[in-house]
């Protein structure tokens, strides 16, 4: 098995951990008082195991965790990532996604940021926003350390934007019993200096069988694309289970050799 193939399995597993931060969105309408005890935006420390597929072998290639916590005035999120010692040798990965967002109807984001240390590569990305009735503006800078530069960028889009951590809380807390089958749910995120579309597809309740026990999800699919309607990314497939936590139990998405899933191992 060729190191490239490792490599490049290894670094999409990471984007799929990242996309766990896709399961959140935008423009749900609810008043102050219920964004505090939105189901899904609670406190948590949820774990997950990353495994990827290469023929018929199936490899734990990473671990990941997500956290909540709950200010007077905002939410703080982080999210950690990182490979397991037999990928460290072929191409190591700690990421890092941080997100504050207000406590108010529409879980605005405050903050985000992405740090990146990838195959001896470190990067970070930043986002300050700031919002309007009718816009979202984000105050981007990227720190590129190998080559010596801080990039500054200013992107202004109507509605309200997100990022790939923030997003996640807000589709968590949809009312899914209300929604229809094939139901589209689209959004916008910051991804680098670029803007990036994102539809969620709705597809009813499924039972999941993982870790010798059955649970009630709500099953959803994810699409990404650019401004000018490509896709950036194959499409991702996550199960939120029923409850008041709505946790992200599963995440699945094909790779060119193959597949990975995220897998809620506990708190």
């Amino acid at each position: 098995m060729c190191t490239q193939s490792h490599t490049s399995i290894v670094a999409k597993a990471r984007l799929a951990v990242l996309t766990l931060a896709l399961l959140a969105g935008s423009l749900l309408s609810v008043t102050s008082s219920q964004a505090q005890t939105l189901p899904g935006v609670q406190p948590e420390n949820l774990t997950y195991d990353i495994i990827y597929q290469l023929g018929f072998l199936w490899k734990r290639a990473a671990t990941a965790t997500l956290q909540l916590t709950v200010r007077p005035n905002s939410y703080h999120s982080v999210m950690t990532a990182r490979t397991l010692p037999f990928a460290d040798n072929i191409f190591r990965v700690r990421d890092t996604l941080v997100a504050d967002m207000r406590r108010n109807s529409n879980l605005l984001p405050i903050y985000y940021a992405k740090l990146a240390d990838e195959g001896g590569t470190y990067r970070k990305d930043e986002v300050h926003y700031s919002h309007t009735e009718s816009a979202t503006t984000g105050k981007i800078r990227l720190y590129r350390p190998k080559r010596n530069a801080i990039e500054d960028y200013t992107l202004t889009e109507p509605g309200i934007v997100y990022d790939m951590l923030s997003i996640f809380y807000v589709i968590r807390a949809f009312d899914f019993r209300a929604m229809t089958m094939n139901q589209l749910y689209k959004t916008k995120i910051f991804s680098g200096k670029s803007l990036e579309y994102l539809d969620i597809e709705y597809l009813g309740q499924e039972i999941l069988k993982q870790n010798k026990k059955e649970y009630s999800t709500f099953k959803v699919r994810f699409r990404f694309y650019d401004t000018s309607g490509k896709k950036t990314s194959d499409n991702i497939s996550a199960w939120i289970s029923t409850d008041s936590r709505r946790i992200p139990l599963k995440v699945e998405g094909k790779l060119a050799l193959g597949s990975m899933k995220a897998i809620y191992t506990g708190d």
